[in-house]
């Protein structure tokens, strides 16, 4: 029985952060140089990248800001160049790699 629980035993030493089709909101300077700002889905997260998809798509080496939980006390915001920008369905795939 004690083998059972092994295998399926955590193996990362750090905390997941659970952001499965998670809201964030997207910031970028368009190509006039003003700031816009749009809803998108974070997707996936990992230490040096994110995934979200959003209905429209970014250039690659874009600069964009993601936040989680905006206008919360929980928010939180990181920076990224998009890296990779696929259609998917009706949204694109924004692949960014994290600051």
């Amino acid at each position: 029985m004690s083998e059972e629980l092994d295998l399926f035993s955590e193996r990362r030493k750090s905390l997941r952060v659970d952001l499965e089709f998670e809201a964030v909101r997207l910031s970028w300077q368009d190509a006039s140089g003003e700031l816009q700002a749009a809803d998108g889905i974070c997707i996936d997260l990992s230490r040096h990248g994110i995934q979200l998809a959003y209905g429209q798509p970014f250039k690659v080496g874009e600069l964009i800001e993601v936040t989680f939980n905006p206008g919360t006390d929980a928010q939180n915001t990181v920076r990224g160049q998009v890296c990779r920008c696929s259609p998917a369905n009706d949204t694109y795939r924004i692949a960014m790699q994290l600051f």
